[in-house]
């Protein structure tokens, strides 16, 4: 049977002082006489002590824990987001923990609600593709619980919220194909009902109008988050007798489906399909070809979102006013795209 935790009842017992003394003590409070700090610091470190941070949390009502929700916990995107979330947290002294919903709408739910029983100070979350009703999000806005959403967020939602520019940046992606010699450029998006695809879609309509070039509604595909059901989508696509001659995906998973279907009909990347794609993953960067796309500077979505965060938690003035942060895309030309 595993031995019980110490606690500050444990270590008062031994040096047969009160509970409140151990506890200024071990905060090295000055009205405790540095003989007993020593002593209690030393005892507590002889026997493993370590604070119960539950208890902490309902006695101080702050935990100095901030809970991020990600739709996939091994995207390069979501990884980069995190760290520019730590960096923050850090500076104020907070430990994060992440938790993944695996684009479901009942884990990503859990996830809140378990961060809740945690009595996390703060929360940061990117919605789920799979996310259509918001009754959690409701819920940490009840509680008064410090909130930001980024990249996947809601107009539905009264909360601030980091995003790219993905309008700008799709815009600037389908304006590089065509400025290539592109002349039929297919979409690869995702359901529609998802903010920031529809975002991406206005600039993809947009730069082909800026252009004179026709809206074909036909090279509009709408795909799973899978790069085999991009694969499918593409090989429809590309069989067609007026076949596309480049790809425009909401992101780089959807765009490695399209160059694989390319490769798999004999197609030529880029000479005869150009691919553009969205997030700047790590695969982009290693596939052959390698991948143009956009890279959405994470680390700096990250930092923002925190910072939005820390200012509710600390309260500063304004803080509770909701705000979004536009952080802006770069196109990354790389061999697919470089006619």
């Amino acid at each position: 049977m595993a031995n019980k935790p110490v606690t500050i009842k444990d270590i008062a017992e031994k040096l047969n002082i009160s509970v409140s003394t151990v506890s200024r003590a071990l905060k090295n409070n000055p009205e405790i006489s540095l003989q007993t700090r020593e002593a209690v610091q030393k005892l507590a470190k002889e026997l493993k002590y370590q604070p119960n941070p539950l208890a902490v949390a309902l006695k101080t009502q702050k935990s100095n824990t901030i809970g991020v929700v990600v739709p996939q916990i091994v995207s390069s995107f979501y990884a980069s987001v995190v760290k520019g979330i730590e960096q923050v947290a850090d500076e104020f002294g907070y430990q994060v923990f992440v938790s993944s919903s695996n684009e479901k709408m009942e884990k990503e739910e859990k996830n809140v609600n378990g961060f809740l029983n945690m009595r996390m100070d703060g929360i940061i979350l990117s919605l789920s593709r799979a996310t259509s009703t918001y009754d959690h999000i409701h819920k940490i806005q009840d509680m008064g619980v410090p909130m930001v959403l980024f990249d996947r967020t809601s107009k539905e939602l009264e909360v601030s919220k980091v995003v790219a520019d993905d309008a700008a940046a799709a815009h600037a992606a389908v304006t590089h194909l065509i400025e290539g010699g592109a002349k039929r450029i297919a979409f690869l998006t995702g359901p529609e009902y998802m903010l920031f695809g529809r975002n991406r879609m206005r600039g993809y309509k947009k730069a082909l109008k800026e252009k004179g070039m026709e809206i074909d509604e036909t090279l509009i595909s709408r795909c799973d988050f899978t790069v085999e059901d991009a694969k499918n989508a593409s090989l429809e696509l590309l069989k067609r007798s007026n076949r596309p001659d480049a790809f425009f995906a909401i992101n780089d998973e959807l765009a490695i489906g399209a160059m694989t279907a390319a490769k798999e009909l004999g197609l030529k990347i880029p000479e005869e399909v150009a691919v553009v794609g969205f997030s700047n993953s790590r695969r982009s960067r290693y596939m052959e070809p390698s991948m143009s796309t956009m890279d959405q500077n994470p680390k700096q979505v990250g930092r923002e979102a925190a910072k939005l965060l820390f200012d509710q938690m600390e309260d500063k003035p304004g803080a509770k006013d909701v705000k979004e942060v536009v952080v802006h895309a770069d196109l990354l030309v790389r061999t697919s795209s470089e006619r």
